[in-house]
């Protein structure tokens, strides 16, 4: 998966969250999300709250917006230096 994928995804599901709640997500999606970002270097215990259907909503979608914080965060591989 490239980082336009993963970009996009984050899309999908912040447009499912704002519309239809985060329980409506489809939790492969939330999965893959999650999985991508724990190699971004995301919190495990951000991504635990986000799988975990057992956890409240609003800490589901906190938990989200964390991750997708760290997600779109600049990296050296993501930009090119200009002189």
């Amino acid at each position: 998966m490239t980082s336009n994928d993963l970009h996009t995804d984050l899309h999908r599901v912040a447009e499912t969250v704002a519309d239809q709640g985060i329980d409506a997500i489809d939790p492969s999606l939330v999965d893959a999300v999650a999985a991508r970002a724990l190699v971004l270097g995301a919190n495990t215990t951000l991504v635990d709250i986000l799988v975990d259907p057992d956890e409240p909503a609003v800490a589901r979608i906190r938990a989200f917006g964390r991750l997708a914080m760290i997600v779109a965060r600049p990296t050296r591989d993501r930009f090119a230096l200009a002189a």
